[in-house]
C-alpha cells in the first residue's frame, strides 16, 4: 500500500513538473515576441538612458 502512494506521488510530482515547465516556456515565447515587435528590449532602453545622461 505505502509503495503504491509513493509511487502516487512521484507520478504525480513530475506531471506537475513537466506541466510547470511547458507554462514557463510558454511564456518565454509570449516575452521574446513582444520583443521583437515592440523593438526595443529592456537592455537597449537602458543603454539609452546611460547615452543620455553622458551627453
Amino acid at each position: 500500500m505505502v509503495e503504491i502512494i509513493g509511487l502516487g506521488t512521484m507520478i504525480a510530482l513530475v506531471w506537475l513538473l513537466a506541466w510547470s515547465m511547458a507554462g514557463e516556456s510558454e511564456s518565454e515565447k509570449r516575452r521574446i515576441g513582444a520583443s521583437r515587435e515592440g523593438g526595443r528590449s529592456v537592455g537597449s532602453l537602458a543603454h539609452e538612458t546611460r547615452t543620455r545622461h553622458a551627453a
